[in-house]
């Protein structure tokens, strides 16, 4: 069974947008995400371009990613992504499609990733490399096993405290997140302070878009520029989201109390 994966990509004349670039190589999406059953082919497209005025020699070279996270064994990465060209020229500003296919396998659970390497050598006017003029650009395939994802996570920690920022005193508040499923997740959230009535003092959003791993965990932050907190005794709720990226959307929760004394001092219970 065969798939068009369609791709988050527009193109314009000499623009490609939701990509990245280095040094005038461009390549897009700088991020694919998809969930597809075990033994589905499916097709998709990436589009490199030279936005330079010299022409270029571009190598693509896909690689097996987060080794330390994903059990590979003996699956190279040519076992389950192909692409239609592995090795081109372009000239000044061209725009270059190539047709990805990925070959989902049967016997993997959870989680699939690649790096997608495009890396640019300059052509001298004979069609030579000049030595040592390269730029080197990737964007991340994650590849979900459908059937297999294990969407799970949990808040293990919240800290809160002070801390100067530009010679201004600021509340930080960082939310350590664990994955303990399978497959990579993007947690989205909010922290909530509240005082000893249960009244909300202020809600802040946490940094979000930095991946988490399975078995790994990262702390997002939120920081309060302006806080008013007298001495006495606090509340801190945080909430987070994860999993929609595959439509399995999860929450977790964790609260909570922290105390400020007479000095300032805040102390976590």
């Amino acid at each position: 069974m065969f798939k068009k994966i369609m791709l988050a990509v527009i193109i314009l004349p000499g623009i490609l947008f939701y990509a990245r670039e280095s040094f005038g190589l461009v390549m897009g999406p700088a991020r694919f995400e998809v969930s597809l059953p075990p033994g589905e082919i499916a097709e998709g497209d990436y589009y490199v371009q030279n936005d330079t005025n010299e022409s270029a020699h571009i190598v693509v070279e896909p690689e097996n990613w987060f080794k330390e996270a994903y059990d590979y064994g003996k699956l190279d990465i040519k076992d389950w992504v192909e692409f239609d060209a592995y090795e081109f020229d372009l000239k000044p500003k061209e725009i270059k499609k190539l047709r990805l296919r990925i070959k989902v396998p049967t016997d993997v659970k959870g989680e699939l990733v690649a790096q997608i390497f495009f890396t640019s050598t300059v052509l001298r006017e004979d069609g030579q490399p000049v030595e040592g003029i390269k730029a080197r650009v990737g964007g991340v395939l994650y590849v979900a096993i459908k059937g297999t994802e294990i969407i799970n996570a949990e808040i293990r920690n919240i800290a809160v405290s002070k801390e100067l920022n530009e010679g201004k005193e600021i509340i930080k508040i960082e939310v350590n997140v664990k994955n303990k499923g399978n497959v990579h997740i993007r947690p989205e959230g909010l922290v909530t302070i509240e005082d000893k009535a249960g009244g909300k003092l202020i809600e802040l959003a946490l940094t979000s878009g930095q991946p988490v791993l399975p078995a790994q965990e990262i702390g997002h932050y939120a920081l309060w520029d302006k806080p008013e907190l007298k001495a006495g005794k606090y509340k801190v709720s945080a909430a987070i989201s994860y999993g929609k990226e595959l439509n399995m959307e999860k929450t977790a929760v964790l609260e909570k109390v922290f105390e400020v004394d007479k000095d300032g001092k805040v102390i976590v219970k």
